[in-house]
């Protein structure tokens, strides 16, 4: 009989270090215990930004955070619920900030699974003793100033059982560099207490708040102006101390910080994962990049009409203006039983160079005509230029798509069969997604259509937020007059009316920004 009763199935914990805050540094193994999780428990030290990175529909999340004397949840509380969770057959990840088994208390919640027979893992995270520290441009140690580290919580009991563990004059005696976790709130007297070891009060300490994160902030101070020059900055938990010689390498090794989007939060609204070369851009140079989907593409028909005017038409032109419209080809073209051959002798018309490359990527073939703009306007100048009289056009097109492209052609004297391929709609997550953004200190927001900018302005009313809050940059003049139009904040509109051009502007504004 299992823990959970005779014909029950046990579930499964995984404990996961989620690192320091930058989602870059969670494992592999632990995004991967992420994506199999029914149920995940967080804290407050689990960044924002992690938890947008890894989306699992229908996953359950629940936050257990707790802040130095708020009370918000015992220890005891969680450790029964994700046991009560594993028992009822749910796979639980118990999320926590750096690693588990570094004064993240990871040992008393195994020992809770144990105690009741719930199987459980251990999944190892990039410890915060070391990597904030790095982020801030300090070495824990280096061959001319410290051989060695040693690391202590700050945050003890000052009564009862257990009460102050740390003996603090020994720990000074140690010498090397020493590593102070969740030590702002006691720092005057732990500091004091190093003071009187033998340290001296000019020995150098950084104070290092979300580290790793694009609100990183790090105040170098003394042992003896530390609790005076805390106070004077309002620096609060959560927060890493470094003490010792070290400190003083952060002048010529502060690199995270000093990067030109250093703090900058860029949420990118696109779906499917789109905007990869746009993130990667914005990342090098410091920014956080965090992928906010509010709509989602939804095929019609499951592409049957657009599959009978493939076979029944007589078309000598293809004309999309999207990456949908090429996925909206391509899934006709299953349905058919055919592929890319059934377009031999017609010329392919993209509206611009990415949806040229999905063509390519999706369909196999090379688009003939792209103009210099990726936009509906400058495929009709570049039809007028070569001349379409006559022509015949297969357009696949969204459910609310401009009359631009179809249009333009008509009055040029080509006919365009119109069909109806798929709609762009809200995602449900978007209300959700954006709050979470909002929390992760997001800066802007780039928008890429006006069904784009349609949802992001329900999303903001779901969540409660202005509609002017954050700033957007939009990907053309037709996007940037609708954000207008509904009342959204335009501060960025590309010269070049791409994603690529957009993350160009996105840099040069921010940069500016910075």
């Amino acid at each position: 009989m299992t823990p959970g009763g005779e014909g029950e199935r046990v579930g499964f914990v995984s404990l996961v270090g989620a690192g320091p805050g930058d989602p870059g540094l969670l494992t592999v193994k632990g995004r991967r215990a992420l994506e199999r999780a029914d149920v995940v428990l967080y804290d407050y030290l689990a960044s924002p930004a992690l938890l947008a990175s890894v989306e699992v529909p229908g996953q359950e999340r629940i936050h257990v955070g707790k802040t130095a004397g708020a009370g918000l949840s015992r220890q005891e509380d969680i450790n029964a619920l994700l046991v009560r969770r594993a028992l009822a057959g749910a796979r639980v990840v118990r999320l926590k900030g750096g690693d588990p088994f570094v004064l993240g208390r990871g040992g008393e919640e195994a020992e809770a699974c144990v105690a009741a027979g719930v199987p459980f893992e251990v999944v190892p995270g990039v410890s915060s003793v070391a990597a904030v520290p790095a982020y801030a441009g300090i070495p824990l140690t280096h061959r001319d100033v410290a051989s060695g580290f040693t690391v202590v919580t700050g945050h003890e009991r000052t009564e009862g059982e257990g009460a102050a563990r740390v003996d603090w004059r020994r720990v000074a005696g140690d010498g090397g560099t020493l590593v102070v976790l969740m030590g702002v709130l006691q720092a005057e007297r732990w500091s004091q207490e190093l003071m009187a070891g033998g340290w001296a009060a000019e020995t150098p300490v950084a104070f290092i708040r979300w580290g790793t994160t694009p609100r990183q902030r790090t105040l170098v101070t003394t042992l003896g102006a530390a609790p005076g020059d805390l106070a004077a900055a309002g620096l609060r938990p959560p927060a890493l101390a470094v003490v010792g010689e070290v400190v003083r390498l952060r002048e010529r090794l502060a690199w995270f910080e000093a990067r030109p989007l250093s703090g900058q939060v860029v949420g990118l609204t696109r779906s499917g994962g789109r905007d990869e070369r746009v993130a990667e851009r914005l990342e090098a140079l410091g920014a956080t990049v965090l992928h906010v989907p509010l709509t989602t593409q939804r095929p019609l028909d499951e592409g049957h009409a657009l599959a009978e005017e493939l076979i029944a038409s007589e078309f000598t032109d293809v004309v999309v203006t999207s990456a949908n419209g090429v996925r909206a080809l391509a899934q006709a073209l299953e349905v058919v039983g055919r592929d890319a051959r059934i377009f031999a002798g017609a010329k392919l018309w993209a509206v611009g160079p990415a949806t040229a490359r999905a063509l390519r990527a999706e369909v196999g073939l090379r688009a003939d005509k792209v103009p210099r703009e990726a936009t509906g306007e400058a495929l009709v100048e570049l039809a007028r230029r070569v001349g379409v009289t006559g022509q015949r056009f297969l357009f696949p097109a969204a459910a609310a798509a401009r009359d631009v492209v179809p249009g333009g052609l008509r009055s040029l004297g080509a006919e365009v069969v119109q069909v109806t391929a798929y709609e762009t709609v809200a995602d449900p997550l978007g209300p959700a997604r954006l709050e979470t953004a909002l929390d992760a200190g997001l800066t802007l927001l780039a928008v890429a259509s006006p069904s784009a900018v349609d949802a992001l302005v329900d999303a903001m009313a779901a969540a409660g937020v202005e509609a002017a809050r954050v700033p957007v940059a939009a990907i053309g003049p037709t996007t940037a007059a609708h954000a207008e139009a509904r009342g959204l904040t335009v501060a960025v509109v590309p010269d070049e009316f791409t994603m690529a051009g957009l993350a160009d502007a996105i840099v040069a504004a921010l940069a500016g920004r910075s």
